[in-house]
């Protein structure tokens, strides 16, 4: 990837000591060898005469936490296998600097490809530097569920806008005339798409979405979605009887904070997630989402990475799925 001189050029030290860093040589002051290794990590510098580890692949998700991201894992990984790769799973931890961190681990193991879910590329504020470098360096990645702009790598996912738009017009067919969004972070494009469809839905069928938004500035968690709807019906003005959720640990966030409200779902409130994770067929009442193809989308994933490692060079589309309205028991009709 980055040449040594460019390791050295930043690190603020010679060419020679950036070699015995990188070597592993002795006669470095560890305050040198901390800054020049910070440097290999931003870089994504690896020495060039290791030997090359075929047949494996990195797999970077953001957390273990939310179901959605290991059933994903699952997924990708069984169809990996099936194809005859081996993954080595990376939990950043949703941190950019822990994502960079393994990519240059991956990179040292020189494994075959990458697939990121959810990963840091859907970060309007993120730092991308090391996908751009990356791509510009001929490795081979793929993104899944993040809208990777023109970051020069296929991207296979559900459309976001899509399903906010379904979603939503499937509370107003039950009446709903007050439909609020409960989302996570705005910086996210995939969050930001969502609600966008949302709002087209509302604005084709006439009803007013001023008031009825709630963005977490923190993350996408179970806690995210109960302060999203208290932030709702604690406002002035009139309540929603309907919300579209950002994803299903949301919702059930958000079912969790009616409950203690004393208010029924749907009777008092309809709740809609996205994601269709297992989690959500738990729930009393079940979870009605939109359900990602997680099937397709992990096959669709694996063939586009082995067709980039066949043919280097060849230039691959943005493969889109939409999501499946699957009906529960936490939508009905308002009261009147």
């Amino acid at each position: 990837m980055a040449s040594l001189r460019e390791v050295a050029q930043d690190a603020g030290v010679s060419v020679a000591t950036a070699w015995r860093v990188a070597t592993g040589s002795d006669g470095v002051r560890a305050e040198t060898r901390a800054r020049v290794e910070r440097s290999m990590r931003a870089l994504l510098y690896v020495l060039p005469s290791q030997p090359p580890q075929t047949g494996v692949i990195g797999l970077l998700i953001p957390q273990l936490t939310n179901p959605i991201f290991p059933a994903l894992a699952q997924a990708i990984e069984t169809r990996a296998n099936a194809a005859g790769l081996a993954s080595i799973l990376c939990n950043t931890a949703g941190s950019a600097e822990r994502e960079v961190e393994y990519v240059h681990m991956l990179l040292k193991r020189q494994v075959d490809g990458m697939v990121f879910v959810a990963g840091n590329a859907s970060d309007e504020q993120g730092n991308h530097a090391h996908y751009r470098r990356l791509h510009d360096e001929g490795a081979r990645f793929v993104f899944v569920n993040s809208m990777s702009g023109d970051l020069g790598a296929p991207a296979v996912g559900v459309e976001p806008r899509d399903a906010g738009r379904a979603a939503t017009e499937h509370l107003i067919a039950l009446g709903h005339q007050r439909i609020g969004y409960i989302g996570g972070p705005a910086r996210f494009t995939g969050t930001r798409e969502q609600s966008a469809g949302w709002r087209d839905a509302l604005l084709a069928a006439g009803l007013a979405a001023d008031g009825l938004i709630s963005h977490d500035t923190t993350d996408f968690s179970f806690g995210a979605g109960a302060r999203g709807i208290s932030r709702l019906l604690d406002a002035e003005g009139a309540r929603p009887t309907g919300v579209v959720c950002n994803n299903d640990l949301m919702a059930v966030g958000v079912m969790h904070e009616l409950a203690a409200r004393g208010q029924q779902v749907p009777d008092d409130m309809s709740v809609i997630g996205f994601d269709g994770i297992e989690v959500g067929s738990w729930t009393r009442p079940q979870l009605t989402t939109m359900e990602q193809p997680i099937g397709d989308i992990a096959s669709t994933a694996i063939d586009a990475l082995r067709t980039m490692i066949k043919e280097p060079g060849r230039i691959l589309p943005r493969s889109s799925f939409r999501a499946r309205l699957r009906v529960g028991n936490s939508t009905g009709a308002p009261r009147s």
